[in-house]
């Protein structure tokens, strides 16, 4: 059995051809392989000028020792979320303007639930 998982967009009808049986799971699976993993998430929101602005490219950082825990881009509608965190984890959380014309945002203290 191959597990196929995360990172493309599969062309379900060429799997199916080939003999692939397709599984749809509901909920995500979540590996822990370190202690800044878990199950919490940190969500939010890019704005700008008030405005849902995307695609905005989002870090979450460990706040104790700074280290880059995930990366994202905002969706079409500013939203971003990051999984897969240990719940309680303190962060930080980064979001940079594409295109510089605003300095990068700072979300200070944000807590994993």
């Amino acid at each position: 059995m191959r597990v196929f998982a995360g990172g493309y967009t599969p062309d379900y009808q060429k799997l199916k051809d080939r003999g692939y049986s397709l599984l749809r799971m509901t909920n995500p699976i979540t590996t822990v392989l370190n202690e800044d993993q878990g199950i919490g998430q940190i969500k939010g929101t890019t704005k700008k000028v008030g405005a849902n602005y995307s695609p905005v490219p989002v870090c979450v950082f460990r706040r104790d020792n700074r280290r880059l825990l995930w990366e994202t881009k905002s969706k079409a509608d500013g939203s971003y979320a990051f999984r897969n965190i240990a719940v309680g984890l303190e962060c930080f959380v980064v979001a940079f303007d594409p295109n510089e014309e605003y300095n990068a945002v700072i979300s200070d203290k944000v807590v994993a639930k």
